[in-house]
């Protein structure tokens, strides 16, 4: 299910890669079902209806609203040696139902070949056949327990929901050691009629590396053409791989 990213690096000193999976994982959430979007298979119907409801809530905020692109600033700070401190500018391009993209054209030499990052964790429509979900309700909104029903590198997500859908908290943790993690909180504003994210703030503890990062988007541009990202895997065994 993880985020895929477009490059390979065997440079541990910055989880710069981490950070930019939690960012790309969720970023499109919230944006319109594609024209003619199929629903997921009646074998996955089989989820509680509350459950059905909330993810509705989550996909149908922004009707109208099919793709956008937007400027991306990324603060990334190691709180660990080597404290290292890069600042990425770039783009964010998001696609409907959900899939996103960041390009970073010009990064520091120690995270040379860091520059794309795509997610489809986003495409909340998927939610309920990649994970067994488990709803608790919260006096703002609701907690959602997410355990992918493939195993792999996730042993689960847990997601805070506003009552309107807003994605406002995420946090993975890896199957090797639970003490890793990813965390993700989001701030919404709207943006010409549209509820989008406009901040974000990252924390990560991955094989004794810490670090955070805080990033903004701005010059929104609504509905125009987007990058297209990498398809899925078509064997159903990888479908929720990214």
């Amino acid at each position: 299910m993880t985020a895929r990213p477009l490059w390979r690096s065997s440079n541990p000193a910055m989880p710069a890669a981490a950070l930019a999976f939690g960012v790309a994982a969720v970023l499109g959430v919230g944006i319109a079902r594609a024209a003619g979007q199929a629903s997921p298979p009646p074998a996955y119907a089989s989820a509680a209806a509350n459950v059905d409801s909330i993810v509705d809530k989550v996909i149908d905020r922004n009707p109208g609203l099919h793709s956008y692109k937007a400027t991306a600033h990324l603060d990334l700070r190691q709180v660990s040696f080597p404290y290292l401190h890069p600042v990425l500018d770039g783009h964010a391009y998001v696609s409907a139902p959900g899939y996103t993209t960041f390009d970073y054209p010009h990064t520091p030499f120690y995270l040379k070949g860091i520059t794309k990052f795509q997610g489809a964790f986003g495409d909340a429509s998927r939610w309920l056949r990649c994970y067994d979900i488990t709803v608790a309700p919260k006096s703002d909104g609701y907690a959602l327990h997410m355990v992918p029903k493939i195993e792999g590198e996730i042993a689960y997500v847990d997601v805070l929901l506003g009552l309107e859908g807003t994605i406002d908290h995420v946090e993975w943790r890896y199957r090797e050691n639970m003490k890793d993690y990813i965390s993700l909180a989001q701030t919404y504003s709207t943006v010409d009629g549209h509820n989008i994210v406009t901040s974000q703030a990252s924390d990560v503890a991955l094989h004794h590396i810490r670090a955070k990062g805080t990033q903004t988007f701005s010059d929104f541009e609504f509905n125009v053409p987007v990058p297209t990202p990498s398809p899925t895997p078509s064997d159903p065994a990888h479908a929720c791989d990214n």
